[in-house]
């Protein structure tokens, strides 16, 4: 007599980076349960007993998002200079967007960006993520101004916004399809003009 194979093991981490792929492609209210479980190699009982109801899978997934993909980016923050903040922010968000393992431009742009009234909180939950990456990068440029980096009538929280405008703009293009050496070449642009500003700053 054959023996019985073992069963499949089932790999939490595997399933959840397939969720956060479908969710990725399709937006959380065009994502069918169907979509998951096939994506996810799971039926519908395992993915409730594993993760609980679709909104509390995407929100998993939205975690596993930044911990993964965004963290790179993020990174960007930690470097010594406002200028080179600003450099490797926008050019490490262009590596993310065009990154050929995932599908093209930004999850959190795209996850939620349009969700009926039943689904608010989850939209808002993810601008509420595009505020808080504005507000890390004015908080650091805030410290770069009291460091006397930036001069005292600099404005961090538009400085910010700018550098956020620029980096959706370069997500939504990423979307589109727009290949990874022209959004580079974007960046530059957007970065030659603020080394313009920086070096009338230290005239």
């Amino acid at each position: 007599m054959a023996a019985v194979g073992r069963p499949r093991q089932f790999d939490p981490e595997r399933a959840l980076d397939a969720a956060l792929e479908v969710f990725w492609r399709h937006g959380y209210e065009g994502t069918s349960l169907t979509d998951l479980t096939m994506a996810m190699g799971i039926n519908r009982p395992a993915l409730y007993s594993a993760f609980g109801s679709k909104k509390e899978l995407f929100f998993r997934a939205l975690d596993r998002y930044y911990a993964v993909d965004a963290v790179h980016t993020f990174q960007a923050l930690e470097a010594p200079t406002a200028q080179e903040v600003t450099r490797q922010y926008l050019l490490r968000s262009v590596e993310q967007l065009t990154d050929p393992e995932r599908p093209m431009g930004c999850f959190v742009l795209q996850g939620a960006f349009v969700c009926g009234p039943e689904n608010r909180d989850v939209a808002d939950h993810m601008v509420g993520l595009r505020v808080a990456a504005e507000r890390a990068l004015r908080e650091r440029y805030e410290q770069a101004q009291a460091e006397g980096e930036l001069p005292p009538d600099e404005d961090p929280a538009s400085l910010a916004r700018y550098i956020s405008v620029v980096r959706h703009g370069l997500a939504v293009l990423a979307c589109g399809g727009v290949p990874r050496t022209e959004l580079e070449d974007s960046a530059h642009r957007a970065l030659d003009g603020l080394s313009l500003r920086m070096a009338a700053w230290s005239a």
